[in-house]
C-alpha cells in the first residue's frame, strides 16, 4: 500500500492544521534557534547548568510580574477606598457602581498586560531551552512536530484531538472529563489568574487586613505565576530532551533489529498505542517515537487498530531478547510522557508482570531524573530476567 505524505509525516499526524498562534510561536522559536545541532547529543555540564538557569529566569520574571501586578491592583483599591471614596461606608450600591466599573476596568487592563507578558516570558524560556538542548527545529523530518509541541507547551494549549496513526489518544477518557480538561487548560494562565485576583479582593476587602492589600496580593500573585511557569518549563524540558533519548534508543534498536520477529514488533506497536491511550494525551515524544518505530519496522500499514489484551497474551511467546526490547521501549516511552504516575505507571507495571519481571520504580525514577538532566542514558534491561 502506498504511503501518502500525511500518513508518513509525524507533524501531520500530530497537528495537521496549526492555528495562527501556533504558527506565530513556531516562527519565533525557529528564529531563536537557527543552528540546532543534529544528530542530537547528551548535555554537557555547562549546558545542564544553562538549562536550570533558563528555567529559573523564566520563573523569576513571572514572579516579578505577579508582584508588580498585585501591588498595582491592591494599591489601587486601597487608595480608591481610603483616599477617593473615604471608605464607602455610607454609599449605596448605585453610588458605588462607578467605583466598581473603574476598578474592574483598570484591574482587567493590568491583568491582561501581565498575562500577555507571562505568555511571552514562557515562549522566551521555551526558546532558550530548545536552543540549549539543540533540538532540530530547522531541517529535519521531525522539525515541525517538535515546533508544534514546543509551541503548544508555551501557549498552554492541549494536545490536538484527532487520531495518531489510527490511535485515538482520548478513547479511554469520558466526554465529561475531556470537556473539563479543555476548560481547565484555558483557565490555567488567563482566566484563573483573573479569578484569583477577584477572589482575593473580595476576601481581603472584608477583613481588617484590607489596608495591607498591596503587601498581601503581590506575593500571592507571584507564587501563582511561579507555579504556572514552573510547570511550563518542566514540560518544555521533557519535550526538548525527549528526541535525544529516542534517537539513542533507536540506534541501539537498529543494531538489534534482526532479533525481533513480527510478533514482537506488533506487540511493541500495540503497547505504544495502548500507552498513548492510557496516558490520555497525544504527547509529541510519543508521536515521535511511534513514527520512528513504524519506520524501523517498515510497517506497510501505518493506521493501527489497538487490541492490547490480545497482544499482551502473546508476551509469553517471545524469547528473552524480544521481551527485553518490549520492556525497554515501553519503559522509555513512559518516561517520555512527562508524568508516569497513575494510569501510565499501572500500564507499565502490567507489562512487567506479564513478562515475569518486577518493576523497579527506584531505577525508573533514576532514569527519569537522568533524562530531565540530559545525561547519557544507560542500558535499561532489567537485571532479574525472566526464566
Amino acid at each position: 500500500m502506498a504511503k501518502t505524505a500525511s500518513s508518513r509525516d509525524p507533524d501531520q499526524q500530530y497537528s495537521p492544521e496549526p492555528n495562527i498562534l501556533e504558527r506565530r510561536a513556531a516562527d519565533y522559536l525557529r528564529k531563536q534557534n537557527p543552528k540546532a545541532s543534529y544528530p542530537l547529543q547528551a548535555c554537557r555540564d555547562e549546558e545542564r547548568i544553562a538549562l536550570k538557569r533558563a528555567g529559573r529566569q523564566a520563573i523569576t520574571w513571572s514572579a516579578i510580574a505577579g508582584i508588580l501586578s498585585g501591588a498595582i491592583i491592591g494599591g489601587m483599591e486601597w487608595f480608591m477606598r481610603k483616599g477617593i471614596l473615604d471608605g464607602m461606608q455610607d454609599m449605596t450600591l448605585m453610588e458605588q457602581l462607578p467605583y466598581w466599573a473603574g476598578f474592574f476596568a483598570v484591574a482587567g487592563v493590568v491583568s491582561a498586560v501581565e498575562i500577555l507578558f507571562l505568555y511571552w516570558n514562557a515562549l522566551r524560556g521555551v526558546a532558550r531551552i530548545s536552543r540549549i538542548t539543540g533540538i532540530p527545529l530547522q531541517d529535519s523530518q521531525y522539525a515541525r512536530l517538535l515546533l508544534s509541541g514546543m509551541s503548544r507547551v508555551a501557549l498552554e494549549l492541549p494536545s490536538p484531538r484527532h487520531r495518531i496513526y489510527g490511535i485515538d489518544p482520548y478513547a479511554q477518557m469520558g466526554r465529561w472529563k475531556l470537556a473539563a480538561n479543555s476548560v481547565m487548560y484555558r483557565m490555567k494562565v488567563g482566566v484563573s489568574s483573573f479569578i484569583l485576583r477577584i477572589l482575593l479582593r473580595r476576601v481581603f476587602g472584608r477583613m481588617a487586613l484590607r489596608g495591607m492589600l498591596p503587601l498581601v496580593t503581590g506575593p500571592l500573585y507571584a507564587i501563582w505565576n511561579a507555579i504556572i511557569t514552573w510547570r511550563i518549563m518542566r514540560k518544555t524540558k521533557v519535550q526538548a530532551l525527549g528526541p535525544y533519548r529516542i534517537e539513542t534508543l533507536m540506534q541501539r534498536l537498529d543494531a538489534d533489529l534482526d532479533r525481533l520477529g513480527s510478533t514482537a514488533r506488533d506487540v511493541i506497536l500495540q503497547g505504544m498505542g495502548e500507552l498513548i491511550m492510557r496516558n490520555q494525551d497525544a504527547h509529541p515524544s510519543h508521536v515521535y517515537l511511534l513514527s520512528r518505530l513504524l519506520d524501523a519496522f517498515e510497517a506497510s500499514d501505518r493506521e493501527l487498530t489497538i487490541d492490547w489484551p490480545e497482544h499482551r497474551r502473546q508476551l509469553d511467546t517471545l524469547d528473552e531478547a524480544e521481551m527485553h526490547w518490549v520492556l525497554e521501549i515501553l519503559t522509555v516511552a513512559t518516561i517520555l510522557g512527562g508524568t508516569w504516575r497513575g494510569r501510565p505507571r499501572r500500564f507499565l507495571q502490567e507489562v512487567h508482570e506479564a513478562c515475569g519481571v518486577a518493576l523497579d520504580e527506584e531505577r525508573l525514577q533514576a532514569r527519569r531524573k537522568d533524562m530531565l538532566e540530559g545525561r547519557q542514558p544507560g542500558w535499561g534491561f532489567p537485571q532479574n530476567r525472566p526464566s
